[in-house]
């Protein structure tokens, strides 16, 4: 018999296979939606910049300090801005109730995902998927008919952080359906378009005055791509293997193979997967007790995210209380993240999952101590020591969660790995909640925020020393199989010492091995 991986790589032989480039290219594109959501508020309620428009108001003075109309003044960020400010009458006192806001998408999130996972891994990942990504698409529209009333908006708000973090399985499929160093490259397309989906939301709360159109904008991308991955795209086989559906897996190979113009012969006999270490005791309490081993894993998984998500998010927040151009600042970020794609994908491959991570923690704390200096004078035009080192520590930032999204997928079993990328990425959402609050906590202190993520990197470059590198390593699909990819007894995929490798030989080892084990079928 034949192992799962090595017979679904055959079909896909090829980096430019058409049913890998479709399943990368329509999963990712979906994010356009979900990445322009959650910082759209921050640029829609921004009081950076603003001027006088008749003789009641005084610019030299706080905007709040003075008793004025909507008629005495004008937001200068944009006109969608000025609307959204004057519409909800947000402008003075509720800096305090946007942070809310943010958080609670947040919280939302972390009950959805944790959620999600586990009704993914159960009911199969298309399958929600879909139906979740067309709830949240509907409920951004309906961001519109919250017309003048704040409280209405916070919380169809929330209500749109809850069916994103149940729609946050997108990774996983999109993960369970490419192969070998393509995980690598979807993985970083994934993460482009999340931050394309920022400069989408900015580019939108720009150019548009009209707030119910800002929200249309917003849910197109996740109503087209959302329908073409319904009509194209198969359920994950790596899940419908897990579950021992075999007629299922047969047609979804043969989907696949068809796909990519490759002879499917259905009688090659395919490994079962076991689901050891599972009676019914729910996933995530074996994915914590299963083993010393895992469990610590598990751990120095969990606090990885929380760094990754307070820095990410800490530092997108950041953006208004940089000096400079609210919208300028935001457009450097999104070429920062476009540049980080092609230094990710290299170095994860040049120094494998493990090292690069370890390399980001490092950058994240030279970058959070050079913020902590006192130096405020400008070196270029906008531009001081602060706002360098902060665009720097987002950078990595970025680079240190396009990484840990890609490793933890590598470390966790498909029985468990949707049920654990959801608790995971539940914690993570606590450093999301606590980011909003960046701009309070920068009004008594910006060491506050610097301090706290220096102390969480060294913390995560320690527990790394626990973990193993996955690149080059079968997917685990049970707990044994997760223990032993931990403590370095797991199978290489690929030809070499796993540091190098070249997809024909990949392709021909593995086509040795199928043509053996089909050989003694026939035997």
């Amino acid at each position: 018999m034949v192992e799962f991986e090595a017979f679904f790589t055959q079909l896909n032989p090829s980096f430019f296979s058409r049913f890998q480039q479709v399943s990368i290219w329509f999963i990712s594109l979906t994010l356009l939606t979900n990445g322009g959501v959650p910082l759209f508020l921050t640029f829609l309620t921004s009081t950076k910049d603003w001027k006088c428009l008749t003789d009641r108001c005084n610019r030299s003075l706080p905007l709040c300090d003075q008793k004025l109309t909507n008629d005495d003044w004008e937001a200068t960020v944009s006109k969608a801005t000025d609307t959204f400010l004057k519409g909800y009458n947000i402008a003075c006192g509720y800096d305090e109730y946007i942070s809310i806001v943010n958080s609670l998408y947040f919280v939302a999130f972390m009950a959805g995902i944790s959620v999600g996972g586990a009704l993914s891994d159960r009911y199969g990942r298309k399958k929600m998927l879909v139906m979740l990504t067309y709830t949240y698409s509907f409920v951004v529209i309906l961001h519109a008919v919250s017309k003048t009333d704040f409280r209405v908006f916070a919380l169809l708000h929330t209500c749109i952080g809850l069916v994103a973090g149940l729609a946050g399985i997108l990774f996983i499929y999109q993960q369970e359906l490419t192969v070998g160093r393509l995980r690598n490259f979807g993985s970083q397309v994934h993460n482009e378009m999340f931050s394309m989906g920022m400069l989408y939301g900015a580019f939108l709360s720009y150019y548009f005055v009209n707030f119910t159109v800002i929200c249309i904008a917003l849910a197109i991308p996740a109503l087209v791509f959302n329908t073409a991955i319904w009509v194209w795209l198969p359920e994950s086989p790596f899940w419908l293997q897990s579950n021992n559906r075999k007629e299922e897996v047969k047609e979804t190979l043969k989907y696949i193979a068809d796909l990519n113009s490759i002879k499917f012969d259905s009688e090659v006999k395919i490994k079962e997967m076991k689901k050891k270490g599972l009676p019914g005791g729910g996933t995530l309490r074996v994915l914590f007790t299963s083993s010393k081993s895992t469990t610590v894993a598990m751990v120095t998984l969990l606090l990885s995210w929380l760094t990754a998500s307070y820095c990410y998010w800490g530092l997108s927040f950041n953006v208004g209380d940089l000096i400079g151009n609210l919208y300028l600042n935001q457009l450097l970020i999104a070429l920062i993240d476009l540049i980080n794609r092609p230094i990710n994908f290299l170095g994860v491959e040049r120094y494998d999952r493990k090292k690069f991570l370890r390399l980001c923690n490092v950058g994240m704390m030279i970058t959070s101590a050079v913020c902590m200096i006192p130096y405020e004078k400008e070196i270029f035009p906008s531009f001081n020591i602060r706002k360098i080192s902060a665009l720097l520590g987002r950078m990595i930032a970025d680079l240190y969660f396009s990484t840990i999204y890609l490793y933890t997928s590598e470390v966790l079993p498909t029985v468990a790995r949707a049920s654990g990328l959801g608790i995971c990425s539940c914690i993570a959402r606590i450093g999301s909640i606590l980011s909003p609050f960046v701009i309070l906590a920068n009004r008594v202190s910006p060491l506050i925020n610097f301090a706290i993520i220096f102390l969480l990197s060294a913390a995560c470059f320690w527990f790394f020393s626990f973990m193993p590198e996955t690149k080059g390593r079968l997917l685990p699909h049970d707990m044994e199989q997760m223990e032993d990819l931990i403590l370095g007894r797991s199978k290489l995929v690929q030809a070499g010492n796993g540091n190098h490798h070249d997809d024909r030989e990949l392709l021909g080892e593995l086509s040795d091995e199928l043509d053996e084990n089909y050989d003694e079928t026939k035997m």
